[in-house]
């Protein structure tokens, strides 16, 4: 695994070859768990020969990069680009003037590996952490920047957002070459911290301490604070439209979580929550309560999209509907094929929406149903595009789906879930497929906290059968019994929506 340190200096580098000597005992350390370092320094010493004849003295790989924008954040990016280029698997910014002790860089990579963490910064003010020589002023001045930052932009868990003693991943440092940061290096190092973690990725903090530098400390300038001041309600629109972005594909954010990655999701013509899938086909009142939820708007003729092993399709058959039940998934449809071999009123067929339309099925149903499957489906507007040429003209599309961004967890990612909706986005999502919305309602109040404590705190992979008798014969009851009492609430664990196609229309474009 190779390692880059890319070194920048605001001093020319004077004082480089100590900084030098110090990487080289980083880089004997790590050898032995096989990691192989390189530096690169990014822009010119005073004296280059000097640096990099030192540098071959001690065994050390060194470039020398010409950055052509100003400024450590653009050289930094600059740095990145050469070590993505030179297949480098982690890169480590250090400031090349004395403050930063690169011996130190052992413990940061280390953690930074060993937590799957994307960022990992070296922190003074952490526990641990400490910060010799820098008098009250500079440490209230950097401790309420830190405040600041997080205030504006949402950062989290981070108590030293402006130092540039840091540890990136490959896919961090490929995403930051994507985003647009501050110019300004403290404005640069700060906005980092909240879009990577807007973007999914963890950020932890490993003490440090941090030294003056060895030719003194720099002032803080007017013009440095107001740039810095001034970038923050700029990086907080910014992240507040990457958590929206995110919303619409929060399985990549959760493929970015350390504590979700090893929960890898099944895609294609597999489902990756089969035993999941079986258990919940025997909570019988949850079952009953959305098809109770749904049924009223539904005509006679439906297709299910998506219908697992049938347990929707049956209790749409026993109200009197003709069900059309396709499922894809080959590892599911043959348990659907069997459970409703004897049922009356529901076909099975294994195919998808596309391939029913593409064999002459446009307009043939009165309605339309997904049951916990839009979340599945990664382009849901181009889902519900191919929905609305299947039904009829004035027919309806009635949705199930799980609701609340902030409760996706361990189990939503093992179930292949692209999303949680919110009332807000379910909404968009339908009317950009040119369906007119009916009805968007929150369901399951009492469902929250529990699917939060399970799932997204306690990150339980899976959900057992005695969790799911639990859930079905107290909670639900319990949830449909305030629905009763106060109608809709403001939130829950699920949305049901129905929408209908609009009589005489073309289909959208």
């Amino acid at each position: 695994m190779l390692v880059r340190v890319l070194l920048a200096s605001q001093h020319g580098f004077a004082s480089v070859q100590p900084v030098l000597a110090e990487l080289d005992e980083a880089r004997r350390a790590l050898r032995p768990s096989g990691l192989d370092v390189s530096a690169g320094l990014l822009g010119r010493p005073r004296d280059l020969d000097a640096a990099t004849t030192f540098a071959a003295t001690l065994g050390l790989p060194l470039d020398v990069l010409a950055p052509s924008g100003e400024g450590f954040g653009a050289a930094l990016l600059e740095g990145f680009r050469a070590a993505l280029d030179d297949g480098a698997d982690v890169m480590v910014s250090l400031d090349a003037d004395g403050q930063h002790d690169a011996r130190q860089i052992p413990d940061l990579v280390r953690s930074h590996l060993a937590h799957g963490s994307g960022l990992t910064i070296g922190s003074r003010w952490t526990r641990g952490g400490s910060s010799p020589g820098t008098g009250p002023a500079r440490t209230l001045l950097s401790r309420t920047g830190n405040t600041l930052v997080k205030a504006f932009t949402g950062a989290r868990g981070v108590s030293d957002s402006t130092t540039s003693f840091r540890v990136y991943s490959r896919d961090v440092a490929q995403l930051l070459l994507d985003e647009k940061l501050p110019e300004e290096t403290y404005g640069f190092f700060s906005a980092m911290v909240a879009v990577i973690q807007a973007h999914g990725f963890a950020v932890d903090e490993v003490p440090i301490t941090f030294r003056p530098r060895h030719l003194g400390a720099d002032h803080l300038v007017q013009h440095d604070l107001r740039e810095f001041a001034t970038s923050l309600p700029t990086v907080r629109r910014h992240v507040r439209d990457i958590r929206r972005d995110m919303r619409s594909n929060q399985a990549l954010w959760a493929q970015r979580n350390p504590r979700l990655r090893a929960q890898s999701a099944d895609g294609g013509s597999q489902f990756g929550a089969t035993e999941e899938l079986a258990t919940l086909s025997g909570a019988t009142n949850f079952l009953t309560w959305i098809s109770e939820e749904i049924e009223p708007h539904l005509g006679h003729t439906v297709l299910e999209v998506g219908a697992g092993v049938g347990a929707i399709a049956a209790k749409l058959a026993e109200a009197g509907h003709d069900v059309l039940a396709i499922e894809p998934a080959a590892n599911v449809f043959p348990e659907l094929e069997r459970r409703t071999a004897g049922t009356p009123g529901v076909t099975a067929r294994a195919v998808t929406s596309q391939e029913l339309l593409a064999d002459g099925a446009a307009a043939s149903f009165d309605s339309v149903v997904y049951v916990s499957v839009l979340e599945h489906i990664r382009d849901d507007i181009g889902e519900l595009r191919t929905a609305y040429e299947l039904v009829r003209p004035g027919g309806t599309v009635a949705l199930f789906v799980p609701a609340m961004p902030s409760l996706y967890g361990s189990l939503d990612f093992k179930s292949g879930h692209y999303r949680r909706y919110d009332r807000a986005l379910l909404t968009q999502v339908v009317e950009a497929a040119g369906l007119e919305v009916e009805k968007v309602e929150y369901l399951d109040l009492a469902g929250v906290v529990p699917y939060f404590l399970m799932y997204r705190l306690l990150d339980v992979p899976t959900l057992d059968t005695g969790s799911s008798q639990v859930y079905d014969r107290l909670i639900v009851p319990v949830s449909r019994f305030l629905a009763a009492r106060a109608g809709s609430p403001a939130v829950g664990k699920n949305l049901v929506a129905v929408a209908r196609r609009p009589p005489a229309t073309c289909p959208p474009a």
